[in-house]
């Protein structure tokens, strides 16, 4: 997952955003303004995500998606300081669901995906 976050920002798909989660909610939140940043700024940025340098909320990985009326673009990954029952605290960012379900499905072969709505925004 990791390796994968990091080619779509070498592709140009990702973005380290800084945004809070206040200033994207309402009605037509403006876009990020790091959404043009350079990749490898990005890049540099998401390892030191990886590396504990932000703070919980500080930073996030976002993927740059068509921005339609009112849609923001979605985190990928996130910032969690929180033992993992598997890996410890080795990571201390975490891929996002929403990141994580298409690319589980294409992984598993998986051609249709019935989900329920309680991920709908």
């Amino acid at each position: 997952m990791y390796t994968w976050a990091v080619e779509l920002i070498e592709r140009g798909l990702a973005y380290v955003c800084h945004q809070r989660p206040e200033e994207v909610r309402g009605r037509d939140p403006p876009p990020s303004p790091w959404r043009n940043r350079p990749k490898h700024e990005s890049i540099k940025l998401f390892q030191d995500m990886k590396h504990g340098k932000f703070d919980e909320g500080e930073a996030t990985l976002r993927l740059k998606l068509t921005l339609e009326e009112g849609k923001v673009d979605p985190v990928a990954y996130r910032i969690k300081y929180v033992s993992h029952h598997r890996t410890g605290d080795a990571w201390c960012i975490y891929p996002t669901y929403d990141y994580t379900h298409c690319l589980c499905d294409s992984i598993e072969h998986i051609t249709h995906s019935l989900c329920t709505k309680e991920f709908q925004s």
